[in-house]
């Protein structure tokens, strides 16, 4: 797997005081916490976290404000970096509002990039504008239908994709209005 160098915070447009930084282990009980208040009772397990650790801790940011961790993404890129979900993005209520969601994206969409995925992929509740806008600024589209039941407790999900190859093309759509 390639080994994504953690973004500057130059040119930003955040300040100082956030570091985008990849995942160390002894965040995870902190990324526990934040997991639960943003995702509730979708929230990643101990168990999970500590998997996704294992495997995409190459891949996996977080977001430091005041020395506090404030939100992370987590990319997944399958065995051939042919497809990358992310599998999390997530920033504390109490963080919000000061552009670390778009800075997260920004590092996730640059690490798909790097990596030389063809087609990354998210999901997304149907009712959460805000999330959909931030990830449509970047490039990705629905895919298909809303799909009834996604995870099996009965909520729908939109499919998001972005196709990084389009953009490698002269002339490509690609997300640098974001």
């Amino acid at each position: 797997m390639t080994t994504i160098e953690a973004p500057s915070n130059a040119g930003s447009g955040t300040s100082d005081r956030d570091t985008v930084r990849l995942v160390e282990e002894h965040d995870l009980a902190a990324l526990e916490v934040l997991d639960k208040e943003v995702f509730q009772d979708l929230a990643y397990s101990k168990h999970y976290l500590r998997t996704f650790y294992n495997l995409f801790r190459k891949t996996w940011f977080v977001v430091d404000r005041d020395g506090d961790l404030a939100g992370y993404a987590l990319i997944g890129p399958d065995s051939d970096n042919r497809e990358a979900w992310l599998l999390g993005l997530a920033v504390s209520e109490r963080h919000q509002g000061h552009g670390l969601g778009r800075k997260l994206m920004r590092t996730a969409v640059d690490t798909m990039k790097d990596l030389g995925v063809a087609d990354g992929f998210i999901t997304v509740r149907p009712d959460n504008e805000a999330a959909f806008h931030l990830y449509e600024s970047f490039g990705f589209l629905q895919d298909g239908e809303e799909r009834e039941d996604y995870y099996g407790n009965g909520e729908r999900r939109k499919v998001l994709r972005h196709s990084f190859e389009v953009d490698a093309r002269p002339g490509g759509s690609g997300d640098a209005g974001a």
